[in-house]
């Protein structure tokens, strides 16, 4: 069998190097990783050492020149974790697609996500190729979470949502980005049957995570309010937060939202390098361990109220695997031919069973708990 070519842009990033990592179990693949600077690539490719699939490193912009360059590569898929996906539009997918190629992205970005279909659909089933966007913890694996869990309900009352990495995991700057991008500004709930508005990153509470105890967790952007409450018909709430292991992190996030709301700061992007420089620090006093959890309320087939809960815990600094394994549960069904073209979120595709099968190797354990 010929191999297929896999693209990954953004593959010197952290989720990219992690999804590269993961993807050298794959068979019949050849790998190429991507960046704007070739020594990059290069290096990224090389640090995976030797392996029984053939790893390249290639200078690939997506700024200028991509429509050339992907040509050039000749893709059979291209698997976008580049980010951040906040403000950004189709164009890129939308290239991919043209070119013949399947496209994957781990866009969590609720307004790209929302408008990913009907943006690119026809392209897609006009070269009979696929586009699966959101292949990330949000909204693949927490829609697939709940779409498990509450499969015999006659009700679903509510949709709790929380991520908290720990504090020790390597961040970039497109997730500090996406972050900035959001804070202090409007971001959607859904509350008592409809979208509502809530503030980003303002209003924190405290969560106990199974395995990690107390959290602290505030709303964050993501498209799960959207797509979770009208497609269960979520009776109450759909919330989703996220949290840092470092209390001077997370509070440090919260005043700036506040001060962002207040119209003290217009323009988060030019403290991204300083925050960077925090999280260097805080990495020495935090742990490696992080973790997720979805809490359900509703009404079971035979109307009794009932709470499920669904945790993870990844340890060994194994939590940034997370958020590529429903990218890499993706690929594996569009490489066994499961996957119609056509352009939609990846959560129609995926189940909770495709993504935790990817990541067994790692030291990231789920577990579900009634009452």
């Amino acid at each position: 069998m010929v191999a297929r070519r896999i693209v990954v842009l953004g593959g010197t990033g952290i989720f990219g190097r992690r999804l590269a990592r993961h993807l050298l179990g794959f068979e019949n693949i050849e790998l190429i990783l991507t960046s704007r600077s070739r020594s990059a690539a290069e290096t990224a490719a090389s640090e995976l050492g030797t392996t029984k699939i053939p790893v390249t490193g290639e200078a690939l912009d997506t700024r200028s020149g991509f429509t050339e360059g992907l040509r050039n590569l000749k893709p059979w898929a291209v698997i976008d974790c580049s980010g951040p996906f906040q403000n950004s539009n189709h164009d890129i997918s939308k290239t991919i697609l043209s070119a013949g190629a399947h496209a994957i992205d781990i866009g969590d970005a609720r307004d790209y996500l929302l408008g990913y279909s009907a943006a690119l659909d026809e392209t897609a089933r006009a070269h009979s190729v696929t586009g699966l966007a959101g292949a990330s913890s949000t909204p693949a694996l927490s829609s697939a979470v709940v779409d498990k869990l509450t499969k015999d309900w006659a009700q679903v009352d509510a949709i709790d949502i929380c991520i908290t990495p720990g504090g020790k995991s390597e961040v970039g700057r497109s997730v500090i980005e996406a972050i900035m991008s959001y804070a202090g500004l409007e971001i959607s709930v859904w509350r008592n049957g409809r979208i509502e508005a809530a503030e980003g990153w303002i209003g924190s509470r405290v969560v106990i995570m199974p395995g990690l105890g107390k959290r602290r967790v505030a709303p964050v952007e993501t498209a799960d309010s959207n797509i979770l409450g009208p497609k269960h018909a979520v009776r109450l709430r759909v919330t989703f937060s996220a949290g840092l292991e470092s209390s001077l992190e997370q509070w440090g996030m919260e005043v700036l939202a506040r001060l962002r709301r207040a119209g003290i700061i217009n323009n988060l992007s030019p403290l991204i390098p300083l925050l960077l420089a925090l999280r260097r620090a805080t990495r020495l006093i935090t742990s490696d361990e992080g973790g997720m959890l979805v809490e359900l309320k509703g009404v079971d087939a035979d109307g009794i109220p009932v709470k499920r809960n669904w945790s993870l815990l990844a340890k060994q600094d194994h939590g940034p695997f997370v958020p590529v394994m429903a990218a890499a549960a993706a690929l594996r069904l569009l490489l066994a031919g499961k996957v119609e073209s056509g352009a939609r979120l990846a959560a129609q595709e995926l189940t909770l069973t495709d993504i935790e099968a990817e990541w067994q190797p790692y030291d990231i354990t789920s577990t579900i708990q009634d009452g």
